[in-house]
């Protein structure tokens, strides 16, 4: 059963979108799933409320990050300091003309949860929430590389 999105960790403020902690455009992960692992990109923050946010870019390179959510996660958790938010970034393509970002729940005790970040519909409850996050930081960390 999915969970509510009050269930997900609020999205955080990034200060400066130009002062990566990490900017990895060939991150290798390991992941259970068919014994192997993949390569993304990977980018992370520190976040106003001394958190981190990582967002993983998919590059279609061994499993799917998806796919590997639990491991990512873990590996995340373990090299960067404090609250962490994960989101996953799926480039334009496989039929969408569009950015995707999904944040990624994954917790020691049950499996992965999603929920959809950009784009949301109108008829999204956090729809403008997740706008508003958009317009403020979203697209700027998407475009943002180290300075």
């Amino acid at each position: 059963m999915p969970l509510p999105d009050s269930a997900f960790p609020a999205l955080p403020h990034v200060p400066d979108p130009h002062q990566l902690l990490v900017d990895d455009p060939a991150f290798t992960f390991s992941s259970s799933c068919g014994g192997r692992g993949g390569l993304a990109g990977l980018r992370a923050w520190q976040t106003a409320d001394a958190g981190c946010l990582a967002i993983v870019t998919e590059r279609g390179l061994g499993v799917s990050i998806t796919n590997a959510a639990e491991e990512i996660t873990a590996a995340l958790t373990a090299r960067l300091p404090g609250p962490l938010v994960v989101l996953e970034h799926w480039l334009p393509g496989d039929g969408a003309d569009h950015h995707r970002l999904d944040q990624v729940l994954a917790a020691a005790d049950r499996r992965p949860q999603w929920r959809r970040i950009w784009p949301t519909p109108p008829t999204n409850p956090h729809h403008a929430s997740c706008e508003t996050w958009m317009n403020t930081c979203g697209h700027a960390l998407l475009a943002a590389r180290a300075s």
